[in-house]
């Protein structure tokens, strides 16, 4: 290979900035969008090749430009719907991830300075470990993973039982890499001398691919065969309407709408119906408890009665009020609630509540900030902003009514991959999820939900059944494959016929029992890389020095 050495143009960085630019425009296009409500998945196998080759062959000094120009771009087309959630999403969000992109990139391009035998796995390796960041912590939000892209190409996915999503992203990740580092170092480094330096590498992706499409559709042939426990017949009503807006007059429109809907449902002979995230809005625990205000009191208990009327239970999401810790009366000297809420699921049957859930996961900055002592002034300007705050549940809880064992995730707690894995390894054989994301106004951010939903399905083997209210309602098998999904934005019900797996049938996904071994496995193993290469390097610049005070010595002698 020739020398490699490039003088750096005056236009190579805005050349470097177009590229991220057009490639934060190519991959939010491979989601559903403004244009397209599916997406062009196909984007998301070359999008990102001008991200890399930008990134590698810049400076490390410009890394952070480029991070912040393609988190800023690719947020603000891809989640264009979360301005309708609040103003300050629409910027929180881009900062959030050019801040997590400004600590990656230059780790990223580190990664193509090593041998070239290794930079292709060592990079990829990184970005996987990228996404499964992403998903962690307060800041977790893993809309736009690459994995994410490909919900609908169901073969291809089925991986994610055995290695979790993480596994999608790095086999669909090394091509572009290769691609990107080939680009590169095309005019100093023969294609064919490039390929075959490359083969071995070339050879192995060629039969995980293989190897991963074969496991793909034979996994899908197979659970399609395997006949469940039961089948379990639950209404998912999808009313449609914006809790959001407040008062009296709204939440009992919404309920007379829910309740109306459920009627004409339960002509069919549901053995469960579900509501969705905040669909009746009065706390039922509060307003039980502590009556204070006649027509609110009046509403609960008309939904009580309702409650009482159905020879089935109801799941539904419904606010949590508790007194708070240390109050003895539901208000204080100024006539304001003692009260706490947690944005809860209640399961309700003959007009009592049999148990509930507390969501664990609250969206940060709109429903929790956990660092209001740290930071009391931005605490401050969240709340006067509109901003409402919940407390975070603490338990998995598995809801166990007539021998049936489920688990109910509220809203985006789906898109993680820990809480649906901590629901089925406690037990659970259903995964229900509540939403609402009718605020969005956008049929695309409600797909690009389901999407992230569609693979905590197949993790775990196990049917999912999602009530929203305004979309997607749909039923979600153990392969993936989306069921009878109801019209997005329109009031609607429908009767899922839902196969129900137990462990009997299924057992437990290997990633449901190991979760993130990959992960793991990565992360030891670019620790010991990364460890490796710095002993070299230490070790190269001693045998040198050595070596020139050894010259040094024999030169002096032979001088004398």
């Amino acid at each position: 290979m020739k020398n490699t050495t490039k003088i750096r143009k005056i236009y190579d960085l805005p050349i470097e900035i177009i590229l991220v630019l057009f490639s934060a425009l190519i991959y939010s296009l491979a989601f559903p969008s403004i244009i397209s409500d599916k997406g062009y998945p196909i984007f998301a196998t070359f999008a990102l090749i001008p991200l890399i080759f930008a990134v590698n062959r810049t400076k490390f000094k410009f890394t952070p430009i480029l991070a912040i120009v393609w988190g800023v771009s690719f947020l603000s087309i891809f989640n264009y719907w979360l301005s309708t959630f609040h103003p300050y999403a629409m910027l929180l969000a881009p900062i959030l991830r050019s801040i997590q992109l400004i600590v990656l990139l230059p780790i990223f391009k580190l990664g193509y300075t090593l041998p070239k035998k290794h930079k292709v796995i060592f990079q990829a390796s990184l970005y996987t470990l990228y996404t499964f960041i992403m998903q962690r912590g307060f800041l977790a939000y893993p809309y736009g993973n690459l994995s994410s892209a490909f919900a609908t190409w169901l073969p291809l996915i089925q991986i994610v039982s055995i290695a979790g999503t993480w596994a999608v992203s790095f086999i669909m990740i090394i091509p572009q890499i290769f691609i990107a580092n080939y680009l590169i170092e095309r005019k100093t480094y023969n294609f064919f001398v490039f390929l075959s330096d490359k083969s071995t590498y070339i050879i192995m992706y060629s039969i995980l691919m293989a190897i991963n499409l074969v496991f793909g559709i034979y996994t899908i042939e197979y659970y399609e065969q395997i006949k469940p426990s039961s089948y379990k017949k639950i209404a998912a009503i999808q009313h449609n309407s914006d809790t959001w807006l407040g008062g009296y007059s709204q939440y009992k429109k919404n309920y007379e709408t829910m309740r109306d809907l459920t009627k004409e449902a339960m002509k069919e002979n549901p053995d469960m119906v579900m509501w969705s995230e905040t669909a009746f809005v009065p706390s039922v625990a509060w307003h039980t408890t502590y009556p204070s205000n006649k027509l609110t009191s009046k509403l609960v208990s008309d939904f009580v009665e309702f409650g009482k009327s159905l020879p089935v239970p109801l799941i539904t999401g419904n606010p949590e009020g508790v007194l708070k810790e240390g109050a003895s009366e539901p208000f204080d000297s100024n006539g304001n609630w003692n009260r706490d809420d947690y944005n809860s699921v209640i399961l309700f049957s003959n007009g009592k509540l049999i148990d509930s859930y507390r969501k664990q996961h609250l969206v940060p900055f709109t429903e929790y900030f956990p660092y209001g002592n740290i930071f009391p002034k931005f605490n401050k300007f969240l709340i006067s902003n509109d901003f409402h705050w919940w407390l975070p549940g603490k338990v998995s809880k598995i809801f166990n009514y007539n021998g049936i064992k489920f688990s109910t995730s509220i809203c985006f707690e789906d898109i993680f991959d820990n809480i649906s894995r901590s629901f089925v390894k406690q037990g659970s054989s259903l995964l229900l999820n509540v939403s609402n994301d009718s605020w969005s106004k956008s049929v695309a951010a409600e797909v690009q939900h389901l999407d992230l939903g569609i693979f905590r399905s197949i993790e775990n083997r196990r049917s999912s059944v999602r009530s929203t209210n305004s979309g997607i309602t749909t039923l979600i098998l153990p392969t993936g494959k989306v069921v009878e999904p109801i019209e997005p934005f329109i009031a609607d019900y429908h009767i899922y016929n839902t196969p129900i797996y137990t462990k009997a049938d299924f057992g437990l996904s290997f990633y449901t029992r190991y979760g993130n071994w990959l992960i793991y496995l990565f992360f030891a193993l670019d620790y010991i890389y990364i460890i490796a290469r710095i002993t070299k390097v230490i070790k190269f610049k001693i045998d040198k020095r050595n070596k020139d005070k050894k010259h040094i010595t024999i030169s002096t002698s032979f001088d004398n």
